[in-house]
């Protein structure tokens, strides 16, 4: 009858012993499944934030946009046009991140910032805008006696305080309708 106890006890042993292995295992796949989501879920915020600034600084740009083109005449032909508009499409490729990383140093776009308040404060991005021209001219789509000229918007944002959190980039496209000559 003692083997009976002992093997009892034996077995009762091996289960508690297995417990105490395979909770411990259990919690720490628990535990690293919620930093995962954490993760994911800080990253899409980041990036939603980035899309609410880049929204935020392309209706800032349209607006500085028409103002440019309503004072001084077309983009392309103002005697200093604005930081943000680049004539020659040779060296634009907005597409890539590696145009976004060295625009600003290389004169192709204009670097400035964006706030936008959240939970736990403001927080602050970097707004990169550029304006090229598309080439297309089209003498039906505005009123009797104006043509419309049309220019491609991009503007990207990154947190300034966690870049490789994400960023955002939008694109439109801009119709100017001005006064045909002649």
């Amino acid at each position: 009858m003692k083997s009976g106890r002992n093997q009892r006890g034996a077995v009762l042993l091996v289960v508690v012993a297995l417990f105490l292995i395979i909770l411990p295992l259990a919690l720490l796949a628990i535990y690293g499944r919620t930093l995962q989501n954490d993760t994911f879920s800080s990253s899409y915020l980041w990036r939603a934030q980035a899309r609410d600034a880049a929204n935020r600084a392309m209706a800032t740009l349209r607006s500085n946009i028409a103002q440019s083109i309503g004072t001084y005449g077309l983009l392309e032909y103002q005697a200093s046009p604005p930081a943000w508009y680049v004539a020659t499409t040779t060296n634009v490729q907005p597409a890539s991140a590696g145009f976004w990383n060295t625009c600003a140093s290389q004169n192709l776009c204009q670097s400035g910032n964006v706030t936008l308040a959240n939970g736990s404060g403001r927080t602050s991005f970097q707004v990169l805008q550029l304006v090229t021209p598309t080439g297309v001219v089209d003498d039906t789509l505005c009123n009797p006696g104006y043509i419309a000229v049309f220019y491609n918007v991009w503007v990207q944002a990154s947190a300034s305080a966690n870049p490789a959190a994400g960023s955002a980039t939008t694109q439109a496209v801009y119709r100017a309708c001005i006064l045909q000559s002649g």
